[in-house]
């Protein structure tokens, strides 16, 4: 049995902008970010940076942490001897 190869797709340019052409210009039209949007990131990210801040506090808190913490020093300890 012979191979058969598919036929070659020939597809007809539809736009005469290359699209290097076509990002460049879409970075020249880009729109600076409002400062209202930015301030609202910042604020979401101390939000974020609480939430995680109290929940490390929360895992301290857990006697099977403290627990492994414990065992933690013990062997750091006993390394050091």
């Amino acid at each position: 049995m012979a191979a058969q190869s598919a036929p070659k797709v020939v597809l007809k340019s539809t736009t005469k902008m290359s699209l290097n052409e076509r990002f460049t210009n879409m970075l020249k039209n880009k729109q600076p970010m409002p400062v209202n949007i930015r301030a609202s990131m910042q604020q979401q990210q101390q939000l974020a940076s609480a939430r995680n801040r109290r929940l490390a506090q929360q895992m301290e808190n857990r006697p099977s942490v403290q627990a492994a913490l414990k065992l933690k020093q013990v062997r750091e300890c006993v390394v050091m001897l």
